[in-house]
């Protein structure tokens, strides 16, 4: 017998949020209980995450996060699918979610429904169907229980004592030996010792925490390795002692996504009409917004040359879309956002830069067109180099490539006779679309 225990949310998703609490870090504190629980009773157990991280690593990207949670249950070949997490709107008690009714999944609801109920002492508000990805997915049968209300107080209060989640977390293994047909047997003790973890600190911030120390440096050696950090620690949350430091070459600089933009229009042009004679002039509007937000627009230009290939569209990105960022094309054959004109696709664009950067409001009179502006860990990336792995999956050297053809655009070179051809270009393919010469 083998169970996949799913602790909700974790990493850049933290859930529910009310009462100073964080569903992330309740669900993972239930299900790190349970685990030895459902063991000391005979049931294997696979957690799709041990710390606060995304299951698979996922930055800002929920079909990923999702999808990775859905292949430790079947890679691992589970017999049952548990995910734990919180509700949040106000109300109070306890559910337990399935994809439909009449299947094993509801045999299991209802077996571990009872104990929660009684546990809590909370309302009971039933089995529900529900069109969930990991329900829906698994070919196993699968449950996702939703234990009290983060932001009713009274639900929260309960919640944020460790022996009330102690307490949760035998209501659900005793639940699911019911479902396996086991007696369950109570430990000598149901308050484990604590365990160490280990921190994985990158840049200053703590991104994910493991039960393997092994395993927090392998983190810390990737991040930095791939440019996503300049350096990280291993930290031992029992005693707060860094156990392991890594740091990239001391010269490794940082470019500032904010700031004045040097580059001109003209550069810009020229460099991406001789890689491509037939792209659309949508530099302008780089600059007219991006001089707006505060960007240095010219590196927003280079992100966009990189994304689009020179406007050439090679990827699942098509030129109708007018999405010149890649905003919400997160893999698996997803096209993401589509804007109704090139100058909001810059906006989209350069919003999303925005969110990344900093974590002001968008200045008085911007209209926000980045459908994915509030997915993104406002402030966590000022720089182009911390957008790897985050903008892009892997991203290995991801912003030092858009850096990179900065730089190249930069070279460029301008005279009055070149500027004159060039508007002479762009005037005979404006041309040529209108009039088909």
């Amino acid at each position: 017998m083998k169970v996949c225990i799913d602790p909700g949310h974790g990493g850049y998703d933290p859930g529910g949020i009310g009462n100073g609490l964080k569903e992330k870090d309740l669900t993972l504190d239930v299900c790190l209980k349970l685990k030895p629980l459902l063991e000391f009773n005979g049931i294997s157990v696979i957690l799709t995450r041990d710390g606060d991280y995304a299951p698979g690593h996922y930055e800002n990207d929920q079909k990923g996060d999702l999808g990775a949670r859905v292949n430790s249950a079947e890679l691992g070949k589970a017999d049952l699918f548990v995910g734990v997490h919180i509700n949040a709107g106000g109300g109070t008690g306890v559910e337990v979610l399935v994809i439909s009714t009449g299947g094993r999944a509801e045999i299991a609801a209802n077996k571990v429904l009872p104990y929660l109920v009684q546990v809590g002492g909370w309302a009971n508000r039933g089995v529900k169907t529900q069109n969930v990805m990991v329900l829906r997915e698994t070919s196993m049968p699968a449950i996702l229980t939703e234990n009290g209300f983060i932001d009713t107080a009274t639900d929260a209060a309960k919640l944020k004592e460790p022996n009330f989640r102690q307490a949760l977390a035998i209501a659900h293994a005793k639940g699911i030996c019911d479902y396996f047909g086991i007696i369950y047997k109570e430990a000598i003790s149901t308050q484990p010792t604590p365990s160490v973890m280990y921190r994985v600190i990158l840049d200053g911030k703590q991104t994910m925490a493991l039960s393997s120390q092994e395993s927090a440096i392998t983190e810390v050696k990737k991040a930095v390795d791939s440019g996503q950090a300049l350096g990280g620690v291993v930290q031992r949350t029992t005693d707060n002692i860094n156990v392991f430091e890594y740091s990239a070459n001391s010269n490794v600089s940082r470019t500032p996504i904010m700031g004045e933009e040097t580059i001109t229009i003209e550069q810009c042009r020229q460099f991406l009409l001789k890689n491509n004679s037939n792209a659309p002039d949508i530099i302008p509007f780089y600059k007219k917004n991006g001089e707006i937000l505060g960007i240095r627009w010219g590196y927003a230009v280079a992100q966009m040359i990189r994304e689009t290939g020179y406007l050439r569209y090679t990827g699942v990105v098509k030129a109708d879309q007018n999405n010149f960022g890649g905003i919400g094309a997160v893999g698996n054959g997803v096209q993401g956002a589509s804007f109704s004109s090139q100058e909001e696709g810059v906006l989209a664009h350069l919003e999303h830069l925005f969110a990344y950067a900093t974590t002001q409001p968008l200045p008085a009179g911007v209209q926000k067109v980045d459908p994915r502006f509030d997915l993104v860990e406002r402030g966590s990336c000022p720089n182009w180099e911390e957008l790897n792995g985050r903008w892009a999956v892997p991203g290995n050297g991801y912003g030092q490539d858009v850096v990179r053809i900065y730089g190249e655009m930069a070279k460029e070179t301008i005279s009055d006779s070149e500027e004159t051809s060039i508007l002479r270009k762009i005037s005979q393919i404006i041309s040529n679309y209108f009039y088909g010469k």
